[in-house]
C-alpha cells in the first residue's frame, strides 16, 4: 500500500511539474508565440463589446441613482420588460434601493462577454460587476446583465 502512495505521489509531483512548465513564462532570448489572427480578432471584438456594455450599464444606472425607474424599465431589454411587470419594478426598486442611501461612487470590477446564457438564445451578452459605495453600505455589489438587442446594449438583469 505504502508503495503505490509512493508511486501516486511520484506521478501528482510529475503532473504538477508538467502543469507548472507550461504556465512559465519564456525565458530570455526566446520570443512567446502571437495569438493566431483570428483568435486576436476575437478577444477585440469580444473587449470592444464588453467596453460598449459597460458604457451602457453605467448610464442605465445613472437612472436609477437619478429615481427615473420607469425610464429605466423601458430601456431594459424586451425579455426583462417581458418577466417584470413596469408597476411591479417601479414599486420594489426604492424599497431596495432605498435602504443603501444614495450612490456615492461606483466603479467597474469585472466585465464578461458570453455568446449565450443559460434558458437564453443565443446572441451578445455581458455581465457587469460594479463596486459600488452607498450611503448606507460602503461595499454593496452590483451585476448588470445586459443583451445586444435591436442595435443597442440593453438591461436584461440586475441584482445588488
Amino acid at each position: 500500500m505504502k508503495r503505490f502512495q509512493a508511486l501516486a505521489f511520484a506521478g501528482l509531483l510529475c503532473t504538477l511539474g508538467a502543469a507548472q512548465a507550461q504556465l512559465k513564462m519564456p525565458g530570455p532570448g526566446t520570443t512567446p508565440l502571437p495569438p493566431a489572427p483570428a483568435e486576436a480578432k476575437k478577444a477585440e471584438e469580444q473587449a470592444s463589446k464588453e467596453l460598449a456594455a459597460r458604457g451602457a450599464a453605467e448610464k442605465w444606472l445613472a437612472l436609477l441613482d437619478a429615481g427615473d425607474y420607469g425610464k429605466a424599465w423601458d430601456q431594459a431589454a424586451k425579455m426583462f420588460r417581458e418577466k417584470v411587470k413596469r408597476e411591479q419594478w417601479v414599486e420594489s426598486l426604492p424599497k431596495t434601493r432605498g435602504a443603501l442611501g444614495v450612490a456615492k461612487s461606483r466603479t467597474v470590477e469585472v466585465s464578461s462577454f458570453k455568446p449565450s446564457l443559460p434558458g437564453m438564445p443565443a446572441g451578445d451578452y455581458v455581465t457587469v460587476r460594479f463596486s459600488t459605495n452607498f450611503e448606507k453600505k460602503s461595499d454593496a455589489q452590483e451585476i448588470v446583465t445586459l443583451v445586444h438587442e435591436d442595435g443597442a446594449w440593453r438591461p436584461l438583469g440586475y441584482g445588488l
